[in-house]
C-alpha cells in the first residue's frame, strides 16, 4: 500500500513538474506599448501618390473659365506633388471627346478629368455622348461660376441697363447677336432661360470658349454673352466691357456692385461647377489618395487666394457633396430639358 502511494505521489510531482517547466519555456507575447519606446507610435501607411507626370483633361479651348480653372489648382498642387500635372484641352464635339477620354484612360491614377454640367446633359442632346454622371469616380470640386451678361463699352448698348437691353431686344427679335461657348454648356442654358424669362429671342452663336466670345465682343462680332468671371475679368477691369446682370442667387464676389437677373426680376438661377473626375474601376488606393492630396490643396489658403486671383470662385467640396450635387444638378438640367427650351 505504501509503495502504491509513493509511486501515485512520484507520478503527480512529475506531471506538476512538467506543466510548470512547460509554462516556464514560453515566451510571452509582447503588446505595442511595450515594444514601442517612450512617445513613439506606429506609423500610418502611405497613401497612393502619383510617381509620374498627370495628365488633366479638360473639355474646353484654352483661356476659358474651365481651362482657368484646372490651371490654378494645377499651379496650388504643385506643393504637394513631386510630379507635374499636364493640362490638355480638348474642346472638341461640345465634351464628348474628353469625357470619353477620361472615361477610357489607363485607371492608374495619372489621368484625371475636370467635368461641368454637359457631364449630366450630353446624354441626352448630344449624339455619340455613351457616358453619364455615374460613369466616372469623383475626386471633389473647385470652383463654381456664374454667368454674367455682358456687353461692349463702346458698342450700342453700352448706356443700357438690363432691362433697356431686353426691351430693345423685344422690340427687335433676333436682331441681338450672343455668344455661346458650344452647344448645351452653361453658357447656352444661360442664353436660353434668359430669352424665356424675358419673352426675346437673340441670335444665338457658337464659338468655342468664354476667352473667344470676350474677343468677339470687343472686336463688333458678336452684341453680347454671358461668360464666367475669369473669362471677362481683364476687359472689365480695363473698362472695355460692361456686365448687365449675374446668374445665380448671390452677387458674385468679383463683381458685388452688379444685380443678379433674380434681384431684377427674372428667373435666371444657373451656376456652373467644376467636378474633379477619375475613371470609374480605378482601385480604391488611388481614389483615397487622390482625394487626400484634393484636401490638402483644398484646405490651403494659397489656393483660394490662386482661384481669386485669376477671377475664378472657389468652391471646396468632398467628393460625396460633389455626387450630391451633381445628382441634383441632372435633374434640374433635365426639366429644362424636357421643358422643350433647349433644341437641337
Amino acid at each position: 500500500m505504501m509503495k502504491k502511494r509513493i509511486k501515485v505521489y512520484f507520478i503527480c510531482s512529475l506531471i506538476v513538474m512538467l506543466f510548470l517547466g512547460g509554462c516556464s519555456t514560453n515566451t510571452p507575447s509582447t503588446t505595442q506599448s511595450e515594444t514601442e519606446g517612450p512617445g513613439e507610435t506606429t506609423a500610418a501607411p502611405e497613401l497612393w501618390k502619383p510617381t509620374s507626370a498627370v495628365t488633366f483633361i479638360i473639355p474646353s479651348s484654352a483661356g476659358g473659365g474651365h481651362d482657368t480653372a484646372a490651371r490654378a489648382f494645377a499651379k496650388s498642387a504643385e506643393k504637394y506633388l513631386d510630379v507635374p500635372i499636364n493640362i490638355v484641352n480638348q474642346p472638341d464635339g461640345a465634351g464628348v471627346v474628353a469625357f470619353t477620354q477620361m472615361m477610357n484612360a489607363k485607371a492608374d491614377g495619372l489621368t484625371i478629368g475636370q467635368a461641368s454640367i454637359s457631364l449630366v446633359s450630353d446624354q441626352y442632346l448630344v449624339e455619340g455622348a455613351t457616358y453619364d454622371q455615374d460613369s466616372f469616380a469623383y475626386i471633389g470640386m473647385n470652383s463654381a461660376d456664374a454667368n454674367h451678361l455682358v456687353v461692349s463699352t463702346e458698342g450700342p448698348y453700352k448706356d443700357m441697363n438690363l432691362e433697356e437691353f431686353l426691351e430693345y431686344a423685344e422690340a427687335n427679335p433676333k436682331n441681338i447677336r450672343i455668344g455661346v461657348s458650344g452647344s448645351w454648356t452653361n453658357h447656352d442654358y444661360t442664353r436660353h432661360l434668359i430669352e424665356q424669362t424675358a419673352g426675346v429671342e437673340f441670335t444665338r452663336v457658337s464659338i468655342k470658349g468664354g476667352a473667344n466670345i470676350v474677343l468677339a465682343i470687343l472686336g463688333g462680332d458678336l452684341d453680347a454673352g454671358v461668360p464666367y468671371p475669369s473669362e471677362i475679368k481683364a476687359q472689365v477691369d480695363a473698362g472695355k466691357l460692361k456686365i448687365l446682370a449675374a446668374s445665380g442667387e448671390e452677387r458674385s464676389m468679383f463683381y458685388p456692385d452688379v444685380p443678379t437677373f433674380k434681384e431684377l426680376g427674372y428667373d435666371v438661377d444657373l451656376v456652373v461647377w467644376r467636378a474633379m473626375v477619375l475613371p470609374k474601376d480605378t482601385p480604391d488606393d488611388i481614389l483615397a489618395g487622390w482625394r487626400d492630396i484634393y484636401e490638402k490643396i483644398m484646405t490651403d489658403p494659397e489656393t483660394k487666394a490662386e482661384f481669386e486671383k485669376v477671377g475664378v470662385t472657389f468652391y471646396h467640396k468632398d467628393f460625396q457633396d460633389t455626387k450630391r450635387i451633381i445628382d441634383n444638378s441632372h435633374d434640374i438640367y433635365k426639366s429644362i430639358i424636357d421643358s422643350g427650351v433647349v433644341q437641337k
